[in-house]
């Protein structure tokens, strides 16, 4: 904690953590990262006490005042209406006016100076980002890990049990897969597989088990292996569609606990990739693309010089 005022704030939160980082006029750097949960309840719009929680948490980090440049990426905040709400929940408990809210995964580019640039998030969720010439937002998939986020970690497992049955019922043999997701359930076989699988549905019960899936397919699965390339190609389609509907930049960023530790889900979507799309992974955290952002906004008040 320092008692110096921040000059640029920068806020990530994921779907797992929040980052914080502040800087003063000086270049002192303070940082914090804790679960989302310690402040968040349910998603950021379900309480609205969430946003009040995590403005305390900043100001608890270091003194916020009237000039302080705030950025703030924050997962679930997808439509403008909701970035509004956010902004001005941020702006009345932090008691500063310069407050920019965007999504999470718009600070992927920031972070490595790569603008205009598209953003692919592949985690606990999974969404692809970008923008227009005249700068209006553009979204694939992010729906959720029930029904969509193809590539997530409770994704990747929700198609691999129904991969696996499949793979069963049409005859075509035993899948080390099956021993792998037998053992960490417990069970003898796949009707209780399923049975366990659905009954304790869920996005962290069914992440848990991500990694498994990979190495399966290290192992020879065909179940793991198709798994994977068809969660690849439905994040290259989003790629593409958002560039069929304007998106501008020739890089796709990525970040997320799933595309940074598999390097076979980012070959897979690499070679997908229109070939003038160059895939590169984040390999810093994203709350440097929120400061990246602050400092840029804080330079653009900044009086022109003569």
């Amino acid at each position: 904690m320092t008692d110096r005022e921040a000059a640029l704030v920068g806020i990530d939160v994921g779907g797992t953590k929040t980052h914080l980082a502040v800087e003063s006029d000086a270049g002192q750097r303070e940082d914090l990262v804790v679960p989302s949960a310690q402040w968040r309840s349910g998603p950021v719009f379900s309480d609205p006490e969430n946003l009040l929680r995590l403005a305390d948490l900043v100001s608890g980090l270091a003194p916020v005042g009237p000039r302080t440049q705030v950025v703030a990426g924050l997962n679930g905040v997808d439509t403008p209406a909701q970035v509004r709400r956010a902004q001005e929940a941020l702006v009345g408990r932090l008691g500063t006016s310069h407050v920019e809210v965007v999504n999470d995964a718009e600070l992927l580019g920031p972070a490595l100076g790569r603008q205009p640039s598209l953003q692919l998030i592949v985690g606990t969720g999974a969404v692809v980002l970008g923008r227009d010439g005249a700068g209006r937002p553009l979204r694939a998939f992010g729906f959720g890990w029930m029904l969509n986020d193809f590539g997530s970690a409770p994704a990747l497992v929700r198609e691999a049990v129904r991969e696996l049955l499949l793979h069963e019922d049409l005859g075509r043999g035993g899948d080390v897969l099956g021993p792998l997701l037998l053992g960490s359930y417990g069970v003898a076989d796949l009707e209780h597989l399923a049975l366990a699988v659905s009954a304790r549905a869920g996005l962290t019960e069914w992440g848990r088990l991500a990694p498994l899936v990979f190495q399966a397919a290290e192992q020879g699965s065909v179940v793991a292996r198709a798994v994977i390339d068809h969660s690849a190609r439905r994040l290259a389609e989003g790629v593409a569609a958002l560039r069929r509907r304007g998106a501008v930049g020739s890089v796709v960023v990525a970040a997320g606990g799933v595309i940074v530790h598999q390097p076979r889900l980012q070959e897979a979507i690499r070679s997908r990739l229109d070939p003038d799309l160059r895939l590169i992974v984040l390999d810093r955290p994203p709350v440097e693309g929120a400061l990246a952002l602050a400092r840029l906004r804080a330079a653009s008040l900044q009086p022109a010089s003569h």
